[in-house]
């Protein structure tokens, strides 16, 4: 399942929302990944609202990794970028094309990492029923 996102605001509500729709719809999901870490927290409040347990029920995955994502409970298993890597590549990119030394626009990758903390687990080998 997917859901488009409506808005992008800076607020764990967007999560919530968008979660509490998920879960009205009344098919069994044993995860999900929100588009960011601040939706990921409104996301665990939707789920345990309806009594259901992160990550026992439902695992919670979320992408920045924020500071506050290691402080939550539980603590929020995400997708760290490298900014640092990212900012200072961007900086020497454009210092070289500014200098001519790089002319064509070219692809850059770079490498983020899994941060596995306590809001997943392993896929349940019954899953729970509604």
């Amino acid at each position: 399942m997917t859901v488009q996102l409506d808005s992008d605001e800076p607020s764990p509500e967007i999560g919530y929302r968008v979660t509490k729709g998920l879960l009205s719809r009344r098919k069994d999901f044993t995860a999900l990944f929100a588009y960011n870490d601040i939706a990921a927290i409104g996301a665990i409040r939707a789920i345990r609202e309806v009594c259901l347990k992160v990550p026992d029920d439902i695992s919670v995955m979320g992408f920045d990794d924020i500071r506050e994502a290691a402080y939550q409970s539980p603590a929020l298993t995400t997708i760290r970028q490298p900014l640092r890597e990212i900012g200072e590549t961007a900086a020497r990119t454009l210092v070289d094309r500014i200098e001519g030394r790089r002319n064509a626009v070219a692809e850059i990758a770079v490498e983020p990492t899994l941060v596995v903390r306590e809001s997943t687990a392993k896929v349940p080998i019954y899953p729970r029923r509604s």
